[in-house]
């Protein structure tokens, strides 16, 4: 913000530098508006309502983009309220399908031992254990 105020600052500067090195008298008719300036007023006039109107041209230039912004983060928002819904029903359904605590379960499959890569590392079975201790 500084170096706006400095760069504002300084071609205000300049502006009046120009105008007073450029005294000449001009005549300026605009519309309805008839006048005699000098010509450097005239013109550090001009740049002025230059800076003034794109100034102002950026700022609704910057409103624009926050509403087009805002739009999509609504649109995300949305969509994760959703996605929140969807996972809690979902997370219901799961609850449902689960066992309750009085007892009724539903049936579950078998549990299996983990499968051995080598069958003949099997332990050994008693008639075995007691030759290998003799």
């Amino acid at each position: 913000m500084l170096t706006y105020i400095l760069a504002i600052a300084f071609s205000i500067l300049l502006s009046a530098v120009y105008a007073f090195q450029n005294a000449g008298d001009i005549y300026v008719r605009f519309l309805v508006f008839e006048r005699v300036f000098p010509q450097g007023v005239w013109e550090a006039l001009l740049f002025s309502a230059g800076v003034l109107l794109m100034w102002i041209f950026s700022i609704f230039a910057s409103l624009e983009g926050r509403a087009k912004y805002k739009s999509i983060i609504k649109e995300k928002d949305l969509k994760i309220a959703g996605l929140e819904e969807e996972k809690k029903s979902l997370l219901s359904a799961f609850n449902n399908l689960s066992p309750s605590p009085a007892g009724i379960s539903a049936p579950v499959a078998p549990v299996q031992d983990e499968p051995r890569l080598n069958p003949a590392a099997e332990p050994a079975s008693e008639d075995k254990k007691e030759t290998m201790s003799v």
